[in-house]
C-alpha cells in the first residue's frame, strides 16, 4: 500500500511540472497565418562529381604526394623497388 501511495505522489509531483500550454514555438508551425518560403527546385544530381576510371598508380608515390609538408618536385626516394632494383 505504501508503494502505491509513493508512486501516486511521484506521478502527481511530476504532473505539476508540466506546463499548461505547449510552447509558442511548437504551436506556430501549425498556424496557417504564419508565412513560409516557397520551396525551390534542387536537382537530384546537384554536387555529384564524375569519377572516371584511371590507370593504376604507384601507391608509394601517391602516399608521398599527400604527406603533409612533402615537396612533390623533389624525387630523392631510396625505394629500390620503385627504381627497378
Amino acid at each position: 500500500m505504501m508503494k502505491l501511495l509513493y508512486l501516486a505522489g511521484l506521478g502527481l509531483g511530476l504532473a505539476a511540472c508540466v506546463p499548461p500550454q505547449p510552447p509558442s514555438y511548437l504551436v506556430s508551425a501549425a498556424d496557417p497565418a504564419v508565412g513560409a518560403r516557397s520551396p525551390g527546385y534542387a536537382s537530384v544530381t546537384a554536387g555529384v562529381r564524375n569519377y572516371d576510371v584511371v590507370e593504376p598508380l604507384d601507391w608509394r608515390e601517391l602516399n608521398r604526394r599527400v604527406t603533409p609538408g612533402a615537396a612533390p618536385e623533389r624525387d630523392d626516394s631510396n625505394d629500390a623497388a620503385r627504381r627497378g632494383r
